[in-house]
Order: structure tokens, then C-alpha cells, then sequence
């Protein structure tokens, strides 16, 4: 577990996307991927098994249960885990979070594809 933040009763939970501002609600049951995945947002990805680490965010605040996080990955896990690194893949939130997202992510909003189209939401 890493930081602080409220958990709630009814499960769900908001994830702040920084420095974008979105924010998607995240299930009990589903990882911080799943979640960003779920509200139609696009982010970089690879085995989603917690392998490769092309996942890998940083936790502002809040709080994770970090699920299995492979040595190759995170060589330095514990040191990682302080600085607030997670795999988004594995990570499961336990109450709202504030993430940071990198280049690396490449986070593309669910509104992206209207605004490129050409296309508006009103």
C-alpha cells in the first residue's frame, strides 16, 4: 500500500489523471488499467501481466494494493514502491487516487477520436 487517501464503502473509486485533470472511476475488483481502459481512454500497454513494466505510473496520492510485481520489472521494488511507482496492469486501487502519467503512457482521452474526427460532444 502506498500514501494516504479515504477509502470508500461502496466500492468505487476516482482516479485524477495528472497533469490532465480527467478522471475515471475504478471498481474494487479492477486494476488501475482496466479502469482507464474501461472509460474509453487510451494509454501504452504490453502484457498486462505485470512483466514488461511499459505500464508503470506514478502514484501521487492515495493509496494501491500493488498485486504481483515482477522482480524484472521493478528491480528495486521497494525503492520503487516509495517513490510511487506502480504497475497500472497489477495495481488495484483501495481508496481515490491521484496518478501521474508520463509521455511514456501516451494518455489519449475518451474524447480524443471525436476531437480528431472533427466531431463534437454536445
Amino acid at each position: 500500500m502506498s500514501g494516504g487517501g479515504r477509502s470508500r464503502e461502496d466500492g468505487l473509486y476516482a482516479i485524477t489523471l495528472s497533469p490532465i485533470g480527467d478522471t475515471v472511476v475504478c471498481r474494487r475488483e479492477e486494476t488501475v488499467l482496466s479502469a482507464i481502459l474501461r472509460s474509453g481512454a487510451k494509454v501504452v500497454f504490453g502484457c498486462r501481466g505485470g512483466g514488461c513494466g511499459t505500464c508503470k505510473m506514478r502514484l501521487i496520492s492515495g493509496r494501491v494494493e500493488h498485486g504481483r510485481c515482477s522482480a524484472a520489472v521493478l528491480l528495486e521494488e521497494e525503492e520503487e514502491k516509495e517513490n510511487g511507482s506502480f504497475l497500472s496492469c497489477q495495481a488495484r486501487a483501495l481508496s481515490d487516487l491521484t496518478v501521474e502519467l508520463t509521455a511514456t503512457n501516451k494518455y489519449r482521452g475518451p474524447m480524443a477520436a471525436w476531437r480528431w474526427l472533427g466531431c463534437s460532444d454536445s
